[in-house]
């Protein structure tokens, strides 16, 4: 095994000290996990939630959100989609244009304020920490789009980046209200309460823990109400209708425009790239990153395969990092000397 210099990283990598074959099993594992994703991503697919856009209008103009659940439903709209809560319809509708547009913008500074004293444990230098906030900036950026494409999805990714990011092992009440909101907003959200939980449990945090999983439950509450109400319309959970596949509907989340094989390998990428990565927070990144995904296979629950496209562009820093150590490694070979002795 070899030794190499850390690029970015304040701790060393997971992959600092590996040996000759487990460096070329786990390149060999990264390369066909970018094939095979960029082989069965579908065709690019144009996010928009239109039904949300009308039923937000209608309720400006005094009508009630079960009201118009009632009756579009069974029309045809959130096809494929759940049905959603009336948490952020309410929100909109309460703040106007110009409030929402101040509130987002707030959520954004305030992702990129904790983010910028958050980095400070992962990089080893100012300027490593620059550039992972200006990767960051291009996450938060994909984050604003899809709160203007899909709010539901676009607010939930908002709001999970900033709950990673608050979250301490002396600070973890703010973060875990922060997804207790994101959980109101879409169910799916939840995903993050449930893998900040379950991780704080595995870590002998049991109080933290505890938190986490009143945030579940408040959540869960909230979701059975809605539940009720929509009992009462004889409506199901979701809208009858094709849906969009979770890989084609974070693919297009997170870079939109880009040809979505490109974009299937550049998000594989990133998540390896977090994946080298010590700490308390590239830990809750990757679980969430795999989680979200695979939650997101169950009918109507989309959005959570977008709850960690905010944080993900700053793990491409780290692929370099994983190539430099990796690369090497698996090319190292041992070495033989042969000494003469004279005699």
């Amino acid at each position: 095994m070899v030794a190499a210099e850390r690029l970015w990283l304040r701790e060393p990598s997971r992959v600092s000290d590996v040996r000759r074959r487990t460096a070329r099993v786990l390149m060999a594992a990264v390369t066909i996990a970018v094939i095979a994703v960029a082989m069965f991503v579908g065709p690019s697919v144009t996010l928009g939630d239109q039904d949300h856009v009308a039923v937000v209008a209608a309720m400006r103009d005094g009508s009630d959100f079960y009201g118009l659940i009632g009756g579009i439903v069974p029309a045809g709209a959130f096809a494929g989609r759940l049905i959603p809560l009336p948490t952020l319809a309410l929100v909109e509708t309460t703040f106007g244009p110009l409030g929402l547009t101040m509130l987002l913008c707030g959520v954004l500074a305030g992702i990129l304020l904790v983010a910028w004293e958050r980095l400070d444990d992962v990089f080893a230098d100012v300027h490593g920490r620059v550039i992972g906030i200006v990767m960051l900036m291009g996450g938060a950026t994909a984050g604003a789009l899809l709160v203007i494409a899909e709010p539901h999805a676009g607010w939930c990714a908002l709001l999970a980046a900033w709950s990673l990011l608050l979250r301490r092992r002396e600070r973890w009440i703010e973060a875990a209200a922060i997804a207790c909101a994101a959980a109101t907003i879409d169910p799916a959200a939840g995903v993050v309460a449930l893998v900040m939980g379950g991780i704080a449990w595995h870590d002998g945090m049991r109080r933290e823990a505890a938190g986490w999983l009143l945030a579940i439950a408040v959540a869960g509450a909230t979701w059975a109400t809605h539940r009720v109400a929509l009992a009462g319309l004889a409506l199901g959970a979701i809208g009858d209708g094709a849906r969009v596949a979770p890989l084609d509907f974070i693919v297009a989340a997170s870079l939109p425009g880009v040809a979505p094989w490109l974009a299937a390998a550049v998000l594989i990428l990133a998540i390896a790239g977090w994946g080298i990565v010590r700490g308390d927070l590239a830990q809750r990144v990757i679980a969430l990153a795999i989680a979200g995904p695979l939650v997101a296979q169950a009918p109507g629950m989309q959005s959570a395969a977008t709850l960690s496209i905010v944080l993900l562009p700053v793990g491409l820093m780290f692929v370099a990092e994983g190539a430099a150590l990796l690369i090497p490694a698996a090319s190292n070979r041992r070495r033989i000397t042969v000494t003469r002795v004279a005699r």
